[in-house]
């Protein structure tokens, strides 16, 4: 008995072409995926330098990379479209950039495994675990430059003359971080982080 395909929405959708709205909005119904990050591509890295600044990338939060078939190298910045209401509506659409308007569903994440994509990196251990496996020569020279950067120190031999400089401070009021429609709520009982306020003084007429 031969497979039968089952269609994936009840509109049928073609698998080349441009889509209708109504065709869209099937293919988009009950997922913002593609509203919730920005994926941007960078330098391929060759030096250790560039594979320590990656490195340094995926050890913030929200953030991971990966890298597709022709060595093109992408970090994704897990991040909400101020534009999304928080029952996952668009909230400009008609006047949306024309990037959204050109986003292909049919090739969405949401569709499975994208076969471009060759590696994903969420922590910066599993890229170096990555190097040392795909790419060993790479690997031994960013080790090599590793354990040399970390070897120095810095210090001065002794003797050396050392005049310590002083250090002016500026703090400023810093902004408030953005809050995600989608994010958890924060625990009872949880203090807020602290932020370094500037005072600021009047001065009173005589």
């Amino acid at each position: 008995m031969a497979d039968t395909k089952i269609p994936l929405t009840p509109v049928t959708i073609p698998e080349k072409g441009p889509l209708t709205g109504a065709q869209n909005m099937m293919l988009c119904a009950g997922c913002v995926r593609c509203c919730t990050y920005v994926a941007v591509e960078v330098d391929a890295p060759d030096t250790p330098w560039q594979y320590d600044q990656y490195v340094w990338l995926l050890e913030h939060r929200n953030i991971w990379m990966y890298v597709e078939r022709g060595n093109h190298w992408y970090v994704q910045f897990e991040t909400v479209c101020e534009r999304l209401s928080p029952e996952g509506r668009c909230t400009i659409h008609g006047k949306h950039p024309v990037l959204c308007k050109k986003y292909d569903a049919r090739n969405c994440e949401r569709r499975g495994e994208l076969s471009d994509v060759i590696a994903r990196f969420r922590q910066g251990p599993e890229l170096v675990s990555w190097l040392e496996t795909k790419r060993p020569k790479h690997y031994a020279r960013y080790m090599k430059w590793w354990t040399a950067e970390h070897a120095n120190t810095g210090e001065k031999t002794e003797g050396a003359a050392t005049k310590p400089r002083p250090i002016k401070m500026s703090y400023f009021e810093m902004p408030p971080p953005p809050v995600s429609p989608f994010a958890e709520t924060a625990p009872k009982g949880a203090e807020p982080p602290l932020r370094r306020v500037v005072k600021k003084t009047t001065r009173q007429k005589a």
